[in-house]
């Protein structure tokens, strides 16, 4: 027995990192002010799906959901599917739309356009620019809005698959109001 070292053995530390990378209690990203948002980017590899696992903001502790990625020719295809998503008028956002946001390691940010809530479920289909990125789930007042507002609530996290390797940035998003 070896003294002063802490060791746990392979075969119990890569379940519990999984758990605990998918656990709906894991807080990914977070607000990191009244009007910015900690969000992560994973850096997606040339030709190979990788699914992210999506979670909810304060503002919907219970939505979670999936995108798959894959990168080619110079762009990213993303699916995205969540459910448990509440209204936007049940968040204070009556007339509100839910939109889908990209956002680079640089910052910068792409609008993707309205989802649309489906019961308490959205499905949608999108081609991204960046190999760089994160997403965020936001409800506008206005679809054509040029930054996220400050209702998030949905963001992608990390890959599901624990083996898989990948560069991932911590980038602070400005929210608009």
């Amino acid at each position: 027995m070896r003294s002063g070292k802490f060791s746990v053995p392979y075969n119990y530390l890569m379940p519990l990192l999984a758990f605990l990378a998918l656990s709906p209690f894991a807080a990914w990203g977070e607000r990191s002010s009244a009007t910015a948002w900690n969000l992560l980017a994973v850096a997606y590899p040339d030709a190979r799906d990788v699914e992210v696992v999506v979670g909810g903001s304060e503002r919907a502790l219970t939505a979670r959901g999936l995108v798959k990625v894959k990168w080619r020719d110079g762009a990213a295809t993303v699916e995205l599917a969540a459910d448990q998503l509440p209204a936007p008028a049940d968040l204070g956002k009556t007339g509100g739309q839910y939109v889908l946001w990209a956002v680079d390691q640089d910052k910068k940010v792409m609008n993707l356009g309205a989802v649309q809530l489906n019961g308490k479920r959205i499905k949608t289909s999108v081609q991204v620019p960046f190999r760089i990125f994160g997403l965020l789930l936001t409800v506008e007042s206005d679809v054509q809005s040029k930054n996220p507002g400050t209702a998030v609530v949905l963001e992608s996290r990390l890959p599901v698959n624990p083996d898989l390797v990948l560069p991932v940035f911590k980038i602070e998003v400005p929210l608009g109001s």
